[in-house]
């Protein structure tokens, strides 16, 4: 038994007990479940942790103390008590400044989700559909997703397809990414065929070298393609079976008429004395001028002004036109 013989001795016990009593009240409390979900990369102790008795202070020193990285979505994973106590302690705390609550070991879940593959077939399809409805007649799109649901974060997300993959005919396989908080999350290579068809005329028979263009030698049907973007393809209302051009090589029966089969004739020619129309928004006037270059249909030459010799470049409307705008 200890008996205090002074007040100094008493008075120095009473400090003690105080500051003790203190420090004890001061601990703030640390509660974590057995087990707990995640939704982000990072287990972070604010969120899966729960705090008693804590100043605003040391809830911000604690709060965004880093426990590694989340388990894979659907997956779980294992922190230590120890480790917490590890990290609490390099934030500058004491042992007796906090209690641990919680067991030896935590499971830590990640929250995930599950994206039918319809939803990214989908995404594909709309996505190529859109760029062949405006270049050809009739097309399909087959698609082999190997997978029939992929887990992602239980989070949103976005399905997105490369856009510096072309995308063309036959087998090929196109990019597609999964982006969640503006950041690819995974990444999928996903075969895809598609079929394309487009109207063209097809010889009907054989037709050799030479031979003038006729319509009667040509059906207009729907034929499948290789190229969808091919712009030498001839369309059903064309002049050209009217104007008596010549094949440039011969065609075997099945063969497509395209722009590069038949030779387009010149219809002004070097020194050609033709009318230039002139168009200069609301103003219009006429001059003859020479030609000093031939050109086709559509083409554009130098013409001359015999007056003045000013030469100006015109576009070819005619055998006896030629036309300038200007704005």
């Amino acid at each position: 038994m200890i008996i205090l013989k002074n007040k100094r001795s008493i008075f120095i016990i009473t400090i003690i007990l105080i500051i003790a009593s203190s420090l004890t009240l001061n601990a703030f409390d640390v509660e974590i479940k057995d087990e707990v979900k995640v939704k982000k990369e990072r287990i972070i102790l604010g969120d899966i942790a729960k705090f008693k008795d804590i100043s605003q202070n040391n809830l911000s020193k604690i709060n965004e103390i880093d426990l590694g990285q989340a388990p894979v979505p659907g997956y779980k994973k294992y922190v230590n008590k120890e480790l917490v106590k590890l990290m609490i302690k390099k934030q500058g705390f004491k042992p007796q400044e906090y209690s641990l609550n919680f067991a030896d070991q935590i499971v830590i879940r990640r929250d995930s989700k599950q994206i039918n593959s319809d939803v990214i077939e989908k995404h594909i399809k709309d996505v190529i559909e859109k760029s062949l409805s405006k270049m050809v007649d009739k097309y399909s799109v087959d698609i082999n997703l190997r997978q029939n649901s992929l887990t992602i974060p239980d989070q949103d997300y976005k399905v997105k397809i490369l856009k510096n993959r072309k995308i063309k005919t036959g087998q090929s396989t196109i990019p597609v990414v999964i982006n969640i908080n503006e950041k690819e999350y995974k990444r999928l290579y996903v075969p895809v065929k598609i079929t394309a068809y487009k109207k063209a005329y097809v010889a009907k028979k054989y037709i050799s070298q030479g031979t003038k263009l006729r319509r009667k030698d040509f059906e207009y049907k729907l034929v499948e393609i290789d190229d969808f973007t091919d712009q030498k393809l001839i369309k059903k209302n064309t002049n050209l079976f009217e104007k008596n051009i010549e094949l440039s090589y011969s065609l075997k029966q099945g063969d497509l008429l395209k722009k590069n089969n038949y030779n387009t004739p010149y219809l002004i020619n070097w020194g050609d004395t033709v009318e230039a129309k002139v168009i200069v928004g609301d103003i219009e006037l006429s001059l003859m001028v020479t030609a000093r270059e031939r050109g086709k249909q559509g083409e554009f030459i130098k013409v001359e002004n015999p007056d003045n010799r000013h030469q100006f470049q015109a576009k070819v409307i005619s055998p006896q036109l030629v036309e300038l705008r200007k704005n």
